[in-house]
């Protein structure tokens, strides 16, 4: 257990398959484009962030190679077999946070940890980070996502303390083809509140995401209007959905 005097630190952890191994539902599936995904990833965040970064990658493909020795930089690598049934993407890339928490040498129990799907880039992330953090030096258990639809949270990017673990890896558990990893962050949020074992807010902001989706292949679009439809429904989740935010 930390203490609220305990100098917290945020890790960046990107989720990376280079090489997919599920037979999900997936339209980027080329290991050459997802690797240059990830690079670019990567080098967007040494960039633009002030972060230590873990790139967990769970087809036993290192990028250590491509980047010069770095203290902010720390590579994960291991084979996740295939599963029968098969579980999903979902349920892999639960494996590779578990895999994380329990081999990085950069997370230690005092640590916030970002959880960013690796091949894409959060173009707002200091301005959804740094308030949330301001916010939470004092909690010992908390956990930061924005709402994707009633009894589903974006499991994209979140922000989480140790805390918070054991209720996603238990309702993570539960992960198939038909229960998705975004069902299973929203119960864990759920539990864990009713739990009273932390607290759990959105972003201030919506998230803006540059790549392209793994499950549909297309790009994601920030033109005007779909930003202010974003930032709308964000500021009305409270309303619409109070059960989650009170």
């Amino acid at each position: 257990m930390t203490s609220s005097t305990t100098k917290k630190e945020i890790i960046l952890l990107l989720t990376g398959t280079i090489q997919p191994n599920s037979a999900d539902v997936l339209a980027v599936k080329d290991p050459e484009i997802r690797k240059k995904h990830y690079l670019e990833a990567i080098s967007f965040y040494l960039a633009n962030t002030p972060y230590k970064i873990v790139f967990s990658e769970n087809s036993g493909n290192s990028l250590a190679g491509n980047f010069p020795e770095s203290n902010r930089l720390e590579f994960l690598t291991f084979h996740s077999p295939s599963s029968s049934p098969d579980r999903g993407k979902g349920y892999k890339e639960l494996e590779i946070i578990e895999y994380t928490l329990r081999n990085s040498g950069f997370i230690k129990d005092s640590s916030i940890i970002l959880k960013i799907t690796g091949r894409l880039k959060v173009l707002n992330i200091n301005k959804i980070v740094r308030p949330a953090i301001d916010r939470s030096l004092s909690q010992e258990g908390l956990v930061f996502s924005n709402i994707y639809k009633r009894l589903k949270m974006d499991s994209r990017c979140f922000m989480f303390t140790k805390g918070f673990w054991p209720y996603l890896r238990e309702s993570g558990r539960s992960i198939n083809l038909g229960f998705s990893f975004e069902k299973a962050l929203w119960q864990a949020v759920v539990e864990f509140k009713t739990q009273g074992k932390g607290f759990y807010n959105q972003f201030p902001h919506p998230l803006r995401i540059q790549g392209i989706s793994g499950g549909f292949g297309m790009p994601y679009k920030h033109g005007a209007l779909i930003i202010f439809a974003k930032q709308l429904k964000h500021f009305l989740n409270p309303y619409t959905y109070p059960e989650i935010l009170r």
